[in-house]
């Protein structure tokens, strides 16, 4: 019993320092480990190229790229001229001229003049409207529209104003020297008035068809100090160097005022009227 005893003691006894040694090699192995890091499996050192730590050091490497005296942005190391400034340099822009005035070389004069086709729905002929885009009809509107816009009295003033068309008559014809007020546009919010603007009005008409025709721009401001209002022609502050903001804001109210005036005489002579019709 005892003989079994001891063998039994002497297996444990083997067996426990059997473990306690695989445990030591376990740790060598550790600090092998460490080793190869600067090691190849063979035990020689790494070369420069193949060793990722000592790659750093190169002369292409990117430590030494900083401080190369290249001009760059970043050269901290280097001699470069180059400054950064605290704020981006800005340079003014020249201002630049208003230039959307409708200009006739030939005549060398602000004009204005279209040719605008009048069409009648075939439906509004079909329900038993008549043609109003016959001459007669449209110089009747063109009237109408005048007499609207300036009342009868000024209408008729204007018109004489013209006289009588020396060259004739092309179909129905209306001739008158208008005048209207003219406000400038300061800013989004302010307008103030400058003065009123007299020009030649043209109308003629056909079946069909009619044509405007605006021109001779004089623009009048009333004086302050007593002397007699002053009197400019358009073309003066098309050309005129000094001032030229000032006049630019005179030839843009004059050039808004007259698209306002052209689109109600468009919106006038091409509305369509309304027709009472029982067969519905």
């Amino acid at each position: 019993m005892k003989k079994i005893l001891f063998i039994l003691l002497s297996i444990l006894t083997s067996y426990t320092l059997v473990y306690s040694q695989s445990w030591d090699n376990q740790d060598d192995s550790w600090g092998e480990q460490d080793d190869s890091w600067g090691s190849d499996d063979d035990g020689t050192q790494s070369t420069d190229n193949e060793n990722g730590d000592d790659s750093w050091n190169d002369n292409e490497s990117i430590d030494d790229s900083w401080t190369e005296d290249d001009g760059g942005d970043f050269n901290f190391g280097g001699s470069g001229d180059y400054v950064r400034s605290a704020r981006p340099e800005t340079k003014a822009r020249p201002y630049q001229r208003f230039t959307s005035m409708p200009y006739d070389s030939s005549s060398q004069l602000i004009t204005y003049m279209e040719v605008v086709e009048v069409i009648v729905p075939e439906r509004f002929l079909d329900l038993g409207g008549d043609d109003y885009s016959l001459s007669d009809s449209l110089y009747q509107r063109a009237l109408v529209w005048m007499q609207t816009k300036f009342g009868k009295r000024e209408a008729k003033s204007m018109i004489d104003a013209a006289g009588i068309d020396p060259d004739g008559k092309e179909g129905q014809t209306i001739k008158a020297y208008v005048n209207m007020p003219l406000a400038v546009q300061l800013n989004e919010y302010k307008k103030v008035q400058a003065g009123i603007i007299k020009f030649d009005m043209e109308l003629r008409f056909k079946d069909e068809r009619y044509r405007y025709k605006f021109n001779n721009f004089v623009h009048v401001s009333k004086s302050t100090n007593g002397k007699p209002d002053d009197v400019t022609y358009m073309e003066y502050y098309l050309n005129a160097k000094k001032n030229t903001r000032g006049n630019d804001q005179i030839l843009i109210a004059c050039n808004n005022h007259m698209n306002n005036f052209i689109d109600d005489l468009k919106t006038t002579c091409a509305a369509t009227p309304f027709i009472d019709d029982d067969d519905w």
